[in-house]
């Protein structure tokens, strides 16, 4: 079981990770066993053991979980304010990425709600040709069961914050 707290911090990390480096990574498994990481720059969570993410040009990760649903998805926090006051220290003050393990549900169409919720992340981005190419159009989306959360563990950089986590509960 996911608490409340580490259901808060996961869905501050998502956030940062979205903003600070425009995807969280999704791995899946390809048919011969080997590992496909995908960029995703639509997750978006929501109450508490749920995700979303938009489908729109990632064929193989479709392909991948209409197979076998299981992946992670990998949050990282990039942003400097968090890692370079970290670097000088030898330790971060609070989790710099996490990973999300779970299962994909089938496509669907995306709501009204969750459309507009993503238009609202992405913001003048989708102004730009760019923004307009890559998410213009999405329409379809992926429901995601997040089963347990796994904060990146970079040894004595996270350890002194590791050790005041919850665990969770399986």
């Amino acid at each position: 079981m996911i608490t409340d707290a580490q259901w808060a911090q996961a869905c501050l990390v998502v956030r940062r990770a979205v903003r600070s480096s425009l995807c969280c990574s999704i791995a899946s498994t390809n048919p011969d066993g080997s590992p496909h990481v995908t960029p995703i720059g639509s997750v978006m969570l929501g109450d508490p053991g749920t995700a979303i993410y938009f489908e729109a040009f990632n064929k193989r990760l479709a392909a991948n979980v209409d197979r076998d649903p299981n992946i992670a998805i990998l949050a990282v926090d990039s942003r400097q304010r968090l890692w370079l006051p970290a670097l000088m220290r030898g330790r971060f003050s609070a989790t710099p990425g996490l990973r999300l393990l779970g299962r994909v549900a089938p496509v669907r169409a995306g709501t009204s709600d969750e459309i507009e919720r993503f238009r609202r992340v992405v913001g003048p981005l989708l102004r730009t040709r760019g923004g307009a190419a890559l998410w213009g159009s999405l329409d379809t989306v992926r429901d995601v069961e997040i089963d347990r959360i796994q904060p990146l563990d970079l040894g004595p950089m996270t350890h002194s914050w590791r050790a005041t986590q919850p665990r969770a509960r399986r």
